[in-house]
């Protein structure tokens, strides 16, 4: 049997990857306490070796920052207490993965709503200090320990990323390839900045259709200006099936943009 897609957990989607509710950033106990009380279905953290004592732990932190008030092993918890949201972890560095992944391997088979895997395993079109995180060392760990997680597959982007630029097909071929190599059988998702993604819809096209059963995930900063990224997510909206993608999106430009649907 085939693992479920992240819009098959949620019957009240009805196949619309827009009815997909996400918290992102959910890095610290405060936000944790909100996101569990709140209408997000998928709550997203960022996981990396933290600096808090004598020896580091996987915590909820997204570089720079290295120190949280919340571990790996707490936030899972509070999650499974909850019982019926989707978990999404960023392994924001190679160094990361082993551990956390020991630690998610208690957890994993306990929740009922998805389990997706992220990390930016090839290079995008910045200029980011940091590098990807080792795409084989991800992989065979999602693949070995986790079969029935969806795996999310991103570029590295960074704040002064060419957005003129998008994502170049060389990019996109090179994660077809990518997924090919590991012959994975678990739904993938491609996470893609929205500025990028709309420069570059033709080549991303044919990315989903190499890939068997995968999606994009669209994903914007806070406080970027309303005015372009409404056209932005509209030519998305038109150029792909609504199961195809999900909108990671701060909740005001979310808000502002489902009546235009």
């Amino acid at each position: 049997m085939m693992p479920p897609t992240i819009v098959d957990y949620f019957p009240q989607a009805n196949g619309d990857g827009l009815k997909v509710i996400w918290e992102h950033a959910v890095n610290s106990k405060a936000r944790l306490s909100s996101a569990l009380r709140g209408p997000g279905m998928v709550l997203e953290g960022d996981v990396s070796m933290g600096a808090n004592g004598r020896y580091p732990v996987p915590v909820m932190a997204h570089p720079p920052v290295l120190s949280s008030d919340l571990t790996l092993d707490e936030w899972l918890h509070e999650l499974l207490l909850c019982g019926t949201k989707g978990v999404k972890l960023d392994f924001k560095s190679t160094e990361v993965v082993e551990p956390a992944c020991r630690i998610l391997a208690r957890f994993v088979d306990k929740f009922r709503g998805p389990v997706i895997l992220n990390a930016d395993v090839l290079p995008g079109p910045d200029c980011s200090v940091m590098p990807p995180v080792d795409a084989w060392t991800f992989l065979t760990l999602c693949r070995t320990r986790f079969p029935r997680a969806i795996i999310s597959l991103g570029w590295t982007t960074d704040d002064a990323s060419c957005i003129k630029m998008g994502y170049t097909r060389e990019m996109v071929e090179s994660m077809g390839a990518l997924v090919r190599e590991y012959n994975l059988g678990q739904p993938v998702t491609f996470p893609v900045w929205l500025p990028l993604a709309r420069r570059s819809l033709g080549d991303l096209q044919r990315l989903l259709a190499q890939v068997p059963r995968s999606s994009l995930t669209v994903f914007a900063r806070p406080g970027p200006p309303r005015a372009a990224a409404l056209p932005d997510l509209a030519a998305l909206r038109s150029a792909f099936s609504p199961s195809l993608v999900y909108y990671d999106l701060p909740h005001d430009l979310l808000q502002a943009f489902l009546p235009l649907c």
